[in-house]
């Protein structure tokens, strides 16, 4: 595995004679780091790819596709429910417009479906449905030596945020039932899109499913996690912004306003303000001279 930081996912490479696979490619404004450690002795060591495939279609985990797909002349293989967030590519797809986030266009070849296996590392790897973050999203679970690769459905310290609903949150609910997979699976080890591999699965599970309850009990606490979440991101991707623009920005960004309106009751100044206080207090980011970075690595 080849772990990244918070802009990028980590990439997993599966080494086979003629048949090397990667599984998701990372953010595409890092698309020549990529490249550069997919070659390094920590991938592939130079040798060919034959095989692109990918848990879920957001643009931290697809977002490297067409330039690996062009330096290697790779297949690429997607979840078969993503295919309608990416043919045709509209300014949508990967939630480019929605959350300002960029994604390069790609062509893929194929398609993957829960229940379906495919063969990476000499090892094969069973598909399965991982909803609640991407309701179309896949994990992958090799049972000989009990590895899972979790994509954004596990990490060691949470998951990739559940979009709020008031009521009956059918996203939340979709997110117990890939932890109910994952129980069923009984993974000695997960591999997660985010973070470092973990063998206390039991524990990451518990803590999840407490996040998720206190966000099913209260949407706004959900809606506050979902715009931190993506305002880190897009720290991350910009490296930097100054504070006199954070409203402006939010403003702008079409899941800002949606948050705010639905579940939050704030003006663009006052999210901005609550964004950058409670950031900054959690250690998140840092305020400088009028300009907001992130603390953690991209």
């Amino acid at each position: 595995m080849i772990e990244r930081g918070w802009l990028n996912c980590n990439q997993v490479v599966m080494l086979a004679p003629r048949d090397n696979v990667l599984v998701d490619s990372g953010y595409c404004t890092h698309r020549e780091r990529t490249l550069q450690l997919l070659a390094s002795p920590e991938g592939l060591d130079r040798q060919p790819l034959e095989r692109l495939v990918n848990t879920h279609c957001h643009s931290d985990h697809m977002g490297g596709n067409a330039a690996i797909a062009n330096a290697y002349g790779c297949r690429i293989t997607i979840p078969a429910g993503e295919v309608k967030h990416v043919r045709p590519w509209t300014p949508q797809s990967a939630w480019m417009e929605q959350f300002d986030q960029r994604a390069d266009p790609f062509h893929f070849d194929d398609t993957i479906a829960a229940g379906q296996a495919f063969e990476g590392g000499g090892l094969e790897w069973e598909a399965h449905a991982a909803p609640g973050h991407d309701m179309d999203a896949l994990m992958f679970h090799e049972p000989v030596n009990r590895v899972l690769i979790s994509g954004d459905a596990l990490w060691e310290n949470g998951m990739g945020f559940v979009w709020p609903e008031e009521g009956a949150n059918p996203f939340i609910e979709a997110a117990r039932e890939s932890l109910a997979t994952i129980e069923r699976l009984d993974p000695a080890l997960v591999v997660p899109g985010h973070g470092a591999p973990f063998a206390d699965v039991a524990g990451a599970i518990a803590r999840v499913r407490e996040r998720l309850d206190a966000f099913a009990r209260d949407p706004a606490k959900n809606a506050r996690h979902v715009v931190k979440v993506l305002f880190v991101f897009a720290l991350l991707d910009r490296r930097e912004m100054s504070v006199a623009d954070v409203a402006a920005y939010v403003g702008r960004v079409p899941c800002y306003r949606q948050m705010s309106r639905r579940f939050l009751g704030l003006d663009d100044e006052a999210l901005a303000g609550y964004l950058l206080a409670d950031l900054e207090r959690a250690g998140a980011i840092v305020i400088r001279d009028g300009v907001a970075r992130p603390t953690m690595a991209a």
